[in-house]
Parts: structure tokens; sequence; C-alpha cells
């Protein structure tokens, strides 16, 4: 259930910030069709590390969970639904989220090494330790979430994407926080990575390993998923807004997009298992008329 609008957050803040409302991706009621799809989804995973000769280790994250969705399809298909628990279908889900972010990197001329930082650790939703695994599923999703909407997007690092739009070049640096600790440091860094060469830039901060651990959000209905979500967001922005000012107001970066993902189980919803996503975005204040309008028609086009 998509919700495509964008809307202005009225409370203090020295720069502009807009809510994409939430997007929720649901395992469908259709679910025989989604099971399988998900499985061939998992085959094709495996194709594609075969055809760059790597080898998926069995113990790994990825392989638990493209195994865990033939093991479902399956299951479904034959009818012992006893063996498909709610942590299978999130587990199966996530797997989905994975291969929409990697598979398009079968058009790329060199994945490989996405490929292997993707088997080089934990995957897990329900682990909050740090994980380079993660961080570059992260910049994959960023990436996959462009393509699909038709921008010219490039991975490239640094700063870890690069998209041509308008006749405009946009760097976008992609962090996973772990912690609320240091978030200046990560601002810092993403600052770093986009000093020049770009006409703007954009930091997108992802803040699921920043909700609780071993934890499944439960909702009466969607919307409230997305409004939990979207009030997480806020509070983050509302919290470091100053380092939001200071580092982003010195350099290249005029925006930041924080991106919350949950999974959830939506007590009237059907079906009652989602993923719920929620992006807000906030601008340095005192943008430039041209500025403003760059950035602005960057989230609209993305968000449409």
């Amino acid at each position: 259930m998509p919700r495509k609008s964008i809307k202005q957050v009225w409370y203090p803040s020295e720069g502009r910030v807009l809510i994409h409302d939430g997007t929720v991706t649901s395992s469908s009621q259709h679910l025989s069709e989604t099971f399988l799809k998900i499985k061939e989804k998992a085959i094709e995973l495996e194709k594609l590390y075969n055809s760059y000769s790597l080898k998926i280790p069995p113990d790994c994250d990825l392989s638990l969970l493209i195994n865990d969705a033939k093991k479902l399809s399956d299951c479904w298909l034959l009818n012992q639904t006893e063996d498909m628990s709610p942590l299978s279908l999130f587990r199966v889900m996530h797997l989905n989220q994975i291969a929409n972010a990697v598979l398009p990197l079968q058009l790329e001329t060199n994945p490989i090494k996405y490929l292997k930082s993707i088997i080089s650790g934990n995957l897990d939703l329900s682990d909050r330790k740090k994980s380079n695994a993660k961080n570059v599923l992260w910049e994959l999703k960023v990436w996959s979430t462009l393509k699909k909407k038709s921008f010219n997007a490039k991975l490239q690092d640094p700063p870890d994407i690069v998209v041509s739009f308008k006749e405009t070049k946009i760097g976008i640096a992609c962090k996973k926080l772990y912690s609320e600790k240091h978030v200046q440091n990560v601002l810092s860094e993403a600052v770093k990575q986009i000093e020049s060469g770009f006409d703007y830039g954009i930091v997108a901060i992802n803040l699921d390993d920043l909700m609780p651990a071993n934890k499944i959000l439960s909702a009466q209905t969607v919307q409230a998923a997305v409004e939990f979500i979207s009030r997480k967001n806020e509070r983050f922005i509302k919290s470091h807004e100053r380092h939001l000012k200071k580092y982003l107001s010195s350099g290249r970066i005029i925006s930041a997009l924080v991106s919350t993902s949950l999974l959830t189980d939506v007590n009237h919803g059907t079906p009652r298992l989602n993923f719920a996503q929620q992006d807000t975005f906030w601008t340095i204040p005192s943008l430039t008329a041209d500025k403003k309008e760059k950035v602005d028609d960057f989230y609209n086009y993305l968000f449409d």
C-alpha cells in the first residue's frame, strides 16, 4: 500500500523538514504466487553469484535466508503450513528486500565488491551489531530505488552513489547508524565524501538499527505504523538538528534523507505482516532559490 504525498512538518526547526508519507511493503494476499516469486528471486541471487564464480558460504546469512525462501515456498505449495511461523515469514520478506536491492547488479559492469560485501557479514534484522554487509545493503537499497525510478544513478566510491539529474550532478553518501552517540562524526565523514565534484550532496541516513533489537512493531492499522515511524524520524532530526546544521551548512551537502523501516504486525490489516518504511527529508535553512528548486525537483521525482 504505497503512500506518496509529501507534507510539511510543523515543528520549530531551522531547516525545512518534509515527510514522504510512508510506504508499506506487504506480503501479498496471493501468497502462493508471492512465495514462489520470492523463491525465484532467491535462485536468481544464486545464479548471480555463480556468474562471477563467487561461492555463497553455506553458513552466511544470505545463504540461510535463501534456503528459508525455498523451504517456505515449498511448504506453502504442499500445504504444510504448520511449518510457517511468523518469524519464517518475516525472514522471507527480508530476503525479498535484499533481492530487490542486489539483483539490479546484474546490469552493472563490475559488481563483485558489492556481492562480496553482502556475504561478508551479518544481515540479521534482529541483531544490532555493526555490519559491513548491512552498510552495503543500505547503499544498494538507495541505489536500486533510484534506478527503479529511472534516475541515472551510479555506484561510485566516494561518495557512494552519483546521480545525474536535470543537468545537475548529485553526490549521495549513505550512512547506517548503530548508535546516536557520534552522529556528528558520521555527518563529518559524509561531508568529506562530497567536498567537491558535485553540484550538491545528500546524506542518506538509515535508522533501522536504532530500533529495539528482537522486536516487531505491533500496530492497529497501517496508518498507525507509518505515524509511529514518522515520529521516530522527526525525533531524530530534532535531537540532532544542531549537528545537521553545523556539518551540512559547511559543505556541499544540503539535505539529509532519514529513513526507517520496521517489521510490522498490523492487527487490522490484510495481510497482517508488513515492512513499513518512512522517509523524512531535512534541508539546510536559507537555501538559494536555485538550490531549493533543484532539491525539491529531486525529491518530487523520486517519490512521484
